[in-house]
């Protein structure tokens, strides 16, 4: 069985939204995060980041956990919780907005099938 795409997360997402799963960004995020098959401390550390964010996905400068507020909330070591961070940035669930450090980058999260979306227009 070979690993899904982000298409196909976001096509479950898009499913359990219309199953009634909730209609705010954050929401839909945190479904695509549950339906992934991504490595558990990875959804820890994403789903750590969406309850801090609104429902639009904006994480508040004031609300923004730097890498040792995650390692705090997650119980990971600061390594792996960086590593995670890459992961989903890589993978488009999390765009830095600003910083080029995990302690002093804002972040906002995003779905990989709208920012697909947004390249193609």
């Amino acid at each position: 069985m070979s690993a899904p795409t982000p298409l196909d997360v976001a096509a479950r997402v898009r499913r359990a939204h219309a199953d009634g799963f909730g209609s705010s960004f954050r929401g839909r995020f945190q479904q695509g995060i549950r339906c992934s098959q991504m490595l558990p401390q990875t959804r820890l550390v994403a789903l750590t980041l969406a309850s801090l964010a609104s429902d639009s996905g904006e994480i508040d400068a004031s609300a923004q956990p730097g890498l040792m507020g995650l390692v705090a909330a997650t119980g990971l070591t600061p390594g792996r919780a960086a590593v995670n961070l890459r992961i989903l940035e890589q993978r488009g669930w999390l765009q830095p907005l600003r910083g080029s450090r995990y302690e002093t980058t804002v972040f906002t999260l995003t779905l990989p099938l709208y920012r697909r979306t947004a390249l193609r227009e």
